[in-house]
């Protein structure tokens, strides 16, 4: 089954939302922009442990024991220009470096599919087509350049790269060139997606995993691994049943409400994956949509990565909810939107958090988005829920909505169309 989601493409108060990491970095003023950061990188002491790492550093959703950060700055590496550096340290010592130099997804963005008034059917497919190709053809240029400047510079560095790779499953499995650097003992893995994604990861050679598992997990049976899921359940004094650990990995301007939840949950669980790789494997297209992808196959691919079991339901099953929060586990739901609704989840959920007693009063089912009202499909993570107020507590992937939210039982039972669980 393919699904496209075509979440808030017009809605003004979310046009303004940038890409959430990119458009920081786009408008922060750093003395490391354009500069050549490859020998600084590289050197032994950034990772021994005795040298910093250059700049400002934003903390990222981290994985197991591990955290992740990215660079408030826009420098080279290898002689090229970056679109982010991230660092992933576990117990402050560095443990890889990954470098994107150019991805799909930010270019691409949504599609602008505004048309000028008075413009027919016809005409408006063949503007929006020809946008697409437009833009098509400016990516595949600056991949192309990218790609070949990269690969001759990391060839002076090795001139003999061999294939690695990455993944247990086999629609997950990345496959890199690895360039030897020197006698340093690091390991420079070039991940080319044709045309989607272009990234090099850095780490100690010795220390090159097999699987996107953390290497904390590796070792763990299932059962060791659900007992510390179990410990992350809260119960709190005004009757919540919520897991805090779930972190908000922001899908800023881009169609990827279904692809952010997916790793918001796959962090959670363990695996050290990102948007932009699961857009590859979901065979996301360059068109600012994500219709033509097999989201539904890329989720059942993460959850056999995790070691776990999918379980699917085409509609909304509050008790499987309940049981799944329980354990430890998030849930992703897919569901109808609607912008008005939207603010009144916002709102009853910011008063809660100031310790109003207002509740939802019990919606009407026309007041409900739905298929009948071509209402968007969006996705979101349940992390707890709250029966004395019969609510679910969810995130979302936006910027700047990083607390949880709540809503009605009764709304989110209406509005669903898929609900996804992991199992053991």
């Amino acid at each position: 089954m393919k699904l496209a989601f075509f979440l808030l493409a017009l809605i003004a108060p979310l046009q303004a939302l940038p890409n959430a990491v990119l458009g920081a970095l786009a408008n922060h003023d750093s003395p490391l922009n354009g500069e050549d950061l490859t020998d600084v990188l590289l050197a032994a002491g950034v990772w021994d442990g005795t040298q910093p790492l250059p700049g400002t550093w934003e903390a990222d959703a981290g994985v197991a024991n591990a955290s992740s950060a990215y660079l408030m700055a826009r420098p080279k590496v290898f002689g090229v220009q970056a679109l982010l550096v991230r660092a992933l340290k576990r117990e402050d010592q560095l443990e890889e470096l990954q470098v994107t130099f150019a991805d799909a997804g930010s270019f691409f963005g949504y599609l602008d599919r505004r048309i000028p008034e008075g413009t027919t059917r016809e005409e408006a497919a063949i503007l929006l087509s020809d946008r697409v190709e437009k833009r098509r053809l400016e990516f595949e240029e600056l991949y192309t350049n990218t790609a070949g400047e990269l690969g001759r510079n990391l060839k002076k560095i090795d001139e003999r790269p061999r294939d690695s790779k990455r993944g247990r499953t086999r629609d997950l499995r990345a496959v890199y060139r690895e360039f030897e650097y020197e006698d340093s003992g690091l390991s420079i893995q070039l991940l080319e997606a044709a045309n989607r994604l272009l990234r090099v990861s850095i780490r100690k050679k010795e220390n090159a995993p097999k699987s996107w598992l953390d290497t904390s997990l590796e070792e763990l049976g299932n059962r060791d691994r659900l007992k510390a899921l179990l410990t992350r359940v809260t119960k709190t004094d005004r009757g919540d049943v919520i897991l805090n650990e779930v972190e908000v990995v922001p899908q800023g301007y881009r169609p990827y409400c279904g692809l952010n939840t997916l790793v918001m949950v796959a962090r959670y669980l363990g695996l050290h994956l990102d948007e932009d790789w699961l857009a590859v494997a979901g065979k996301f297209q360059n068109t600012g949509s994500a219709a033509g992808s097999d989201m539904l196959g890329l989720y059942g691919s993460v959850a056999r990565e995790a070691r776990f079991n999918l379980h699917r339901t085409s509609d909304y099953d509050h008790e499987m909810v309940r049981r799944s929060i329980r354990a430890g586990m998030p849930v992703i739901v897919w569901r109808r939107w609607d912008q008005q609704r939207d603010r009144l989840h916002t709102q009853i959920s910011r008063g809660f958090d100031h310790g109003e007693t207002r509740r939802y009063e019990r919606p009407s089912e026309d007041a409900m988005p739905s298929k009948k009202k071509r209402s968007p499909l969006h996705a979101s993570v349940i992390v707890g829920y709250n029966d004395e107020r019969r609510e679910v507590i969810f995130l979302e992937s936006w910027e700047g909505a990083s607390k949880p939210r709540r809503m009605p039982v009764d709304e989110i039972s209406h509005t669903a169309d898929l609900t996804f669980s992991f199992r053991p």
